[in-house]
């Protein structure tokens, strides 16, 4: 699923917004109004800011994905994406049809309302009105924590929702803010993984995409195989020496993981597979030695595992890739202009560097479809 911020004032439901950049996040209000699990009105007349997770159950899924092909639209691949999507429909009787869920499971100033562990708040939480997930446990060391982690993966198939992980958080809140937090994570929590599921499927070709510092990444093209709720054909191979270590060839069978459940990744290749094949079994794959955009010989610096284009006045996928960072979010956050406009006016001779944005005149655009 995604998380959700929920404010409530006097106990009335005010609004909803997502985790966004951390500090920015999209107003989800109308679509979170929708979710019969968060109530609008607490049993306490209340102030207060709540943390949770909205999600999408299997048999949701599963129903939504029936009446879709009877309508022949497209099937919705997995409960994450379908969620996430879900409540950031425009319309809220789209989200309202999706049966969305919601856990609470974080108040950020527990001690204002007297509360001294975590195991209190997600109490209070119930007290209030809210849900929480059930299967949460208080335990005394780390063996039972992963007794519980064993019992927990075991039955993971048989929950009504999708999940990846185990949380561990310690229980006490002033031991939480005596551990404090790194720039982006708490000190007091920590997720446990469980192994990403894995799945085989031929390589066709190795393709290499430039980034806006430079770095050629290359990328495996596969025949498309299903994996984790998504159909999947192109992964991530890193650097040369990944492709050296896995001592890839064109036609190998590769095994195909999700890092994290979202980012598809090559882990190995099938050796049985290889043999079997013989002499249909395609050449090696060796790292390109120039640009394929620009054709500048790459360069790779001591000590960086990547190869990197030096072109950096004139190769256009880092020109491209530098504006498309200067409007993003976590940067100038321009509204109204995304990949596809930049691509667009970069096309058509407008724009070469971010300061050309500011240059753009109507009569430039007159004719250009810029939603595009």
């Amino acid at each position: 699923g995604l998380s959700v911020s929920l404010h409530y004032e006097n106990g009335i439901f005010v609004s909803a917004s997502t985790r966004g950049n951390g500090v920015v996040g999209e107003d989800i209000t109308h679509n979170v109004k929708t979710i019969k699990s968060i109530p609008l009105k607490l049993k306490e007349p209340v102030t207060i800011e709540v943390r949770g997770e909205i999600f999408m159950s299997k048999d949701t899924l599963k129903k939504l994905n029936e009446e879709r092909k009877e309508k022949n639209l497209p099937l919705l691949q997995n409960t994450r994406n379908a969620a996430a999507g879900s409540i950031r429909q425009l319309d809220s009787k789209v989200a309202a049809k999706r049966n969305l869920d919601a856990f609470l499971y974080h108040l950020p100033n527990p001690l204002d309302y007297g509360i001294k562990t975590h195991h209190e708040a997600l109490e209070y939480f119930n007290h209030l009105g809210f849900k929480t997930n059930p299967n949460n446990k208080v335990v005394k060391n780390i063996d039972e924590v992963m007794a519980y982690i064993h019992e927990k993966g075991t039955l993971r198939d048989s929950l009504p929702y999708d999940i990846d992980g185990i949380v561990i958080k310690v229980d006490s809140i002033e031991t939480q803010q005596k551990l404090g937090y790194t720039a982006k994570t708490p000190r007091w929590a920590i997720a446990y993984k469980f192994k990403a599921e894995r799945a085989c499927t031929p390589l066709l070709k190795v393709t290499y995409q430039v980034g806006r510092t430079g770095a050629v990444t290359p990328v495996a093209n596969m025949e498309p195989v299903q994996l984790a709720g998504t159909v999947v054909k192109r992964a991530s191979l890193h650097n040369e020496d990944i492709i050296n270590q896995l001592d890839l060839h064109e036609g190998d069978h590769v095994y195909v993981e999700k890092a994290g459940e979202i980012i598809p990744q090559i882990v190995g290749v099938d050796l049985e597979a290889r043999k079997e094949l013989g002499d249909k079994l395609g050449e090696k794959v060796m790292f390109i030695t120039h640009c394929p955009e620009c054709g500048a010989k790459l360069v790779r610096y001591p000590g960086e595992a990547a190869h990197y284009c030096p072109n950096d006045t004139a190769c256009p996928p880092q020109l491209k890739g530098r504006i498309e960072h200067f409007i993003s979010r976590d940067a100038m956050n321009i509204d109204s202009i995304g990949p596809e406009t930049v691509d667009y006016y970069f096309e058509r001779g407008l724009i070469r560097d971010a300061a050309d944005l500011y240059q753009l005149r109507v009569e430039d655009l007159w004719g250009f479809d810029a939603t595009r």
